[in-house]
This record gives C-alpha cells, sequence and structure tokens, in this order.
C-alpha cells in the first residue's frame, strides 16, 4: 500500500480527494487555448482547469514526435496522476498479475493502494492504428479525455494541433 504524499500546496491526494475530484459537482472547466511546448522529442501541452475545490489541477498531453500514434493525456494533482490515458503504450504493471502493455490503448486510475501503477484495457476508447494520426484525432482523443473526468471545454478553449516531425505521418506539423 502506498502512503499518501502531502505536496507544496499541502494538499493530500487520497481516495476521497480523487472521488470529489471527479465529481461533476467539482465543475472542471479547461478556459485556456491548448498551448503546446515543443521539448527534444516531444510536444507537450500542459493547462490548468478550474474547479469550485480551488485545487491545482492540470491536464494534459505530451505526444513523442517520432510516433504521434502513442500520445498521453492525463489529469494531475500535486504531481499525481489521478487519471491517465495511454493511446498504444507499452508498460507493465507494477502490481500482481504485471500484466503487459505493448502497443495497447489502455488507462490507469489513481488509488491510495497502488497511486497510478495499475493499467487496464479501457471499453469506451477504440484502437488507433499505429503510424495513422493526425492533428483530429490527437483532438478527438484529448476532447474525450476531457468528457470523460468531466472537464468542460469552455470560454477561450481552443484546441491548436502540435507541431511534430511530419517525416513520421507526412500529417502532422502541417500549419
Amino acid at each position: 500500500v502506498c502512503r499518501p504524499r502531502m505536496r507544496r500546496l499541502g494538499v493530500t491526494v487520497s481516495d476521497p480527494v480523487v472521488e470529489a475530484v471527479l465529481d461533476p459537482s467539482a465543475r472542471l472547466a479547461l478556459q485556456v487555448p491548448v498551448r503546446w511546448k515543443d521539448r527534444p522529442g516531444t510536444a507537450r501541452a500542459e493547462m490548468a482547469v478550474s474547479n469550485v475545490r480551488a485545487l491545482p489541477l492540470l491536464v494534459g498531453m505530451q505526444v513523442t514526435k517520432a510516433k504521434p500514434w502513442k500520445p498521453t493525456v492525463y489529469l494531475m494533482l500535486e504531481n499525481e496522476q489521478l487519471r491517465r490515458l495511454d493511446i498504444n503504450g507499452s508498460h507493465t504493471n507494477r502490481t500482481p498479475p504485471r500484466e503487459r502493455w505493448v502497443h495497447r490503448t489502455h488507462k490507469h486510475m489513481w488509488s491510495e493502494a497502488h497511486h497510478d501503477a495499475v493499467a487496464y484495457r479501457p471499453s469506451d476508447i477504440p484502437a488507433v492504428a499505429l503510424g495513422d494520426m493526425t492533428g483530429e484525432h490527437l483532438r478527438e482523443i484529448f476532447e474525450g479525455f476531457l468528457a470523460e473526468c468531466h472537464i468542460e471545454p469552455r470560454g477561450a478553449y481552443r484546441w491548436s494541433d502540435p507541431t511534430l516531425t511530419a517525416s513520421t505521418t507526412g500529417r502532422l506539423g502541417v500549419s
């Protein structure tokens, strides 16, 4: 069992806190445009999520330039990923039965017992073909994740495609 961690703003992430964040009454909203930061090998967007509980929530998406068909979307509180969606991701669960994920879409759900170490196969996310990713696909994945987490895009929210190396798919990175 993992111990709760106190973070810089004094919020202890716990099962009741996660439940309260994901409850529709928290009125989560993304009210800023998606702005990508270019990093070596990746593009990442991370934005504040407003909420009635005044918690320092962030929603983000990371896309690997060499593998744009493998994006990750996450909702964070105090450096803990409360929810994460890995499209075509690969890793092994750190808990028994140590299921191995190889280029498979899966989700992570934070818990006090395991933090974000356990992945499971979602029934609501369709398979995304390897090598066939467009900015529109990324937008659909991102906005689908927002809906699942009860995050309403509103106000100044506006999607923008990341600039990625076009040599991988020939489709992204075009203005």
